[in-house]
């Protein structure tokens, strides 16, 4: 019975320092692993910095060859000023200024009889555009002539009768009679007179009793004409428009801008506009005028641009244009478009954090990006550098 407890006594203290190595040894390995861990926030504590997260999901790593960097053309860069711009959108048309366009309308009916220039042609100011002839050119004259003649007569009345009246010979009556009928066929002369200057006729050849068949239509202005709707031998109703020009020099940018823009516009900001059809060549203008009213229709309002000079003899009249009007800009740091990486609503680029001799280590980081325009991104964050710039979307991200 001795023997059993005293073999009983013995196992409990042989179990009892088995289980104290145990445990040693198993404090010992946690401790060597502790020690031994990675501590992944100390080491990427700098990129933590840079973007001003804690989205450390996001910091996964990509390993490729320099190999594969070389042939896949890819580049490592920062980011680097840039000038990024607000804009409103708008359509346009180029117009001459109301006076560089003129519509030619007769003033007297006639037959076509000289036709001088076509659509396209350069005319001067004062050149003959065309000729009429007609009885009502005739008739006209010979009015005048009637007239101007009679008024001679009247006149040596009325200056008779005003001295009469001033020596009180003749009566207060008589002198009025004379004085209203003089001036009441001045007026008529006058007139005539004029008539015949818009038709190109010379009232002193027509008083010297000659008579010219032939009305000149000459250009009130220089520049093309745009417009020719005569033939010979044409008869031509008054008030009807016949032919237009417009002078190239006061071609204008008419843009027609809807009212929600306006708030953001002034007059000096600059506009770049464009035929659609050739959208590599942008033209710049000054907007030099806003509008104060709103078409009841298209709900926008017309401003005005002022063209640069040169650029004029590219367009024609009533062109039709597309614009933007630079609201404001400001210059910012940026890196191309295409180095952004996006998952859902954020962006990512990826980092160069290491290389070895055939190896380059990329990690993926999310950044904070502005505007995105003309394929440049526009970089918010501070001291951020080493960037990806080119062939991102050739690697494939890695949690």
């Amino acid at each position: 019975m001795r023997y059993i407890l005293l073999c009983e006594y013995q196992m409990e203290k042989i179990l009892k320092y088995f289980l104290t190595a145990v445990i040693m040894v198993t404090l010992s390995f946690l401790l060597s692993c502790h020690n031994g861990k990675r501590d992944i926030s100390e080491e990427s504590g700098d990129d933590n910095s840079l973007t001003g997260t804690d989205d450390t999901t996001a910091f996964s790593e990509i390993v490729i060859t320099k190999e594969q960097f070389e042939s896949s053309g890819m580049k490592v860069g920062s980011p680097m000023p840039a000038m990024f711009r607000q804009t409103v959108h708008a359509n346009g048309y180029i117009f001459a200024a109301p006076s560089g366009w003129v519509k030619i309308s007769t003033m007297i009916p006639g037959r076509v009889r000289q036709i001088n220039f076509s659509v396209g042609d350069y005319v001067e100011k004062g050149q003959i555009l065309f000729t009429l002839e007609s009885n009502e050119i005739i008739l006209l004259q010979m009015e005048y002539v009637e007239a101007f003649y009679q008024l001679n007569s009247l006149k040596a009345s009325y200056e008779r009768q005003k001295a009469l009246s001033e020596e009180q010979i003749a009566s207060q009556k008589d002198f009025i009679n004379a004085e209203s009928d003089y001036r009441s066929l001045m007026s008529k002369v006058e007139g005539l007179r004029i008539r015949l200057k818009m038709i190109n006729i010379d009232p002193q050849k027509v008083e010297q009793g000659i008579i010219i068949p032939l009305a000149t239509i000459s250009s009130p202005i220089h520049g093309v004409a745009i417009k020719q709707d005569l033939v010979l031998g044409q008869f031509v109703e008054p008030q009807a428009t016949v032919m237009e020009l417009v002078d190239v020099d006061q071609l204008r940018l008419n843009i027609h801008v809807f009212e929600k823009d306006l708030k953001v516009m002034a007059t000096g900001q600059q506009v770049l506009y464009y035929d659609p059809d050739d959208m590599n060549r942008i033209f710049e203008a000054t907007l030099s005028h806003i509008g104060k009213s709103i078409d009841q229709d298209t709900r926008t309002v017309l401003c005005i641009a002022r063209l640069i000079p040169a650029d004029r003899s590219h367009f024609v009249n009533g062109q039709f244009v597309e614009t933007e009007i630079i609201t404001c800009q400001r210059e910012s740091s940026a890196i191309p478009e295409q180095a952004l990486i996006k998952d859902e609503d954020r962006y990512y680029v990826l980092i160069l954090v290491g290389e070895d001799n055939t190896h380059y280590i990329f990690r993926k980081m999310p950044v904070s990006i502005g505007v995105i325009q003309q394929g440049y991104a526009e970089v918010l964050d501070k001291g951020l550098k080493k960037v990806l710039t080119e062939g991102s979307y050739n690697l494939s991200t890695q949690d």
